[in-house]
This record gives C-alpha cells, structure tokens and sequence, in this order.
C-alpha cells in the first residue's frame, strides 16, 4: 500500500488522521509518518485496512451487492446420477435485502457456501459470517415474538 492509497483508504472511510490511527493501534504522529512518505506504511496496517474495509461495507446500506450460495452441497464427483447443483447469483439494492433473503432461504432449504460479494467480486459477508449473521438475526425474531405486550395504564 503506498502513501496514496493509504490516504485514499482514509478518506474513503471519513477517518481524520488522529482516528485512523486509533482505528489501526498508532497515534496520529504515526499516520502523519506514513503520509508525508518518511516512513513505509507496514503490511499489517495494510491488512488492517483491508478488514476496516470490509467490515464498514457491511452496513446494511451498503450495496448493489450479491448474495451467491449453492442449492445443494457441490460434491466431487458431480456426474449422473447425482446431478449437478447450481450456483446462485442474486443482485441485491443493499446488504439488509441480501441478508434478509438469506434468512428467508434458511428457512426454505439448505443454504450451501452462502457468500454476499459487491461487483468487483470482493467478498462483503463470508459464508460464516453471513449464516452467523442470519442465526442471530432469526434468535432475534424470536426472542421479540415470545415477549408478551404489555398493555399501557392510562
């Protein structure tokens, strides 16, 4: 990563100087180090970057993106009888539509390999943490339905 992708991560994210570098673990003397080019930006603020990226792009508004997943498990020998399953490819406005889809799968099949991808093909959601995702939003679902209402005293 040079100084300038660097700078355009930082942008990108809306971090001034000082919060990039509590974001990665340094102070702001330290991004000031790396953006005036005295010294190199290592590799692990690199990779710390890349994650601080994906996780901010799994915003619920984030999106187009795509939700991807099989149909049915892929086994290695996909020759008849067994058939062949299908990779699915669904474009969605933003991440919250995508997700709730893959609920709405959850419930209707096994939901094989899940991944939600933006269009460069950069992973947003991997397979575990989209069904992790989609487990805790479903026990929400149903904690919210076992609450009972309580009417209100006027």
């Amino acid at each position: 990563m040079d100084v300038w992708e660097f700078k355009k991560w930082r942008k990108k994210m809306g971090y001034t100087q000082t919060e990039a570098g509590e974001k990665l673990g340094f102070s702001r003397a330290g991004v000031q180090l790396w953006e005036n080019e005295i010294r190199p930006i290592p590799l692990t603020v690199e990779l710390a970057c890349q994650e601080l990226c994906r996780h901010w792009k799994q915003r619920p508004d984030f999106g187009p993106v795509t939700l991807l997943y099989a149909d049915d498990p892929i086994w290695h020998q996909a020759s008849p009888p067994y058939g062949v399953p299908h990779q699915q490819s669904e474009r969605h406005s933003n991440n919250e539509s995508a997700i709730k889809r893959a609920i709405w799968l959850r419930k209707t099949m096994i939901l094989v390999t899940p991944l939600i991808v933006e269009d460069d093909g950069s992973v947003v959601w991997s397979g575990p943490e989209l069904l992790r995702e989609c487990e805790v939003r479903e026990e929400n679902e149903e904690g919210e339905a076992l609450v009972p209402e309580v009417p209100s005293v006027k």
